[in-house]
């Protein structure tokens, strides 16, 4: 996933929710969010991750709109809640340090 610290929620594409085994319910509304190219549907879902073998569960959002890519976000929600996360641009490394008083 590539880490966004400028989005909120976590984003999963329409096809990556479907490998995952998910499908929207009938009684299911999606919503709305407007985004750089244009509008989208979504619907949010609880998913467990695990990020240097420490698992949470975080809230993510499931396009609903096939945007024709597969993009996966990795949000501040929750994640950057659990995790000081450090950018080393010269290194190309992403480092996390799990707060475990969180």
């Amino acid at each position: 996933m590539l880490v966004d610290s400028g989005t909120e929620l976590s984003l999963i594409s329409f096809k990556v929710g479907q490998d995952l085994g998910y499908a929207l319910a009938d009684a299911e509304s999606t919503l709305l969010a407007e985004t750089i190219g244009g509008r989208v549907e979504y619907v949010l879902r609880n998913v467990k991750m695990t990020i240097d073998e420490h698992s949470f569960i975080a809230t993510v959002a499931w396009l609903q709109t096939n945007t024709g890519g597969e993009q996966l976000l990795l949000g501040r929600e929750v994640v950057f809640d659990k995790f000081n996360i450090e950018f080393r641009q010269a290194d190309e490394q992403i480092i996390y340090f799990y707060m475990a008083w969180r």
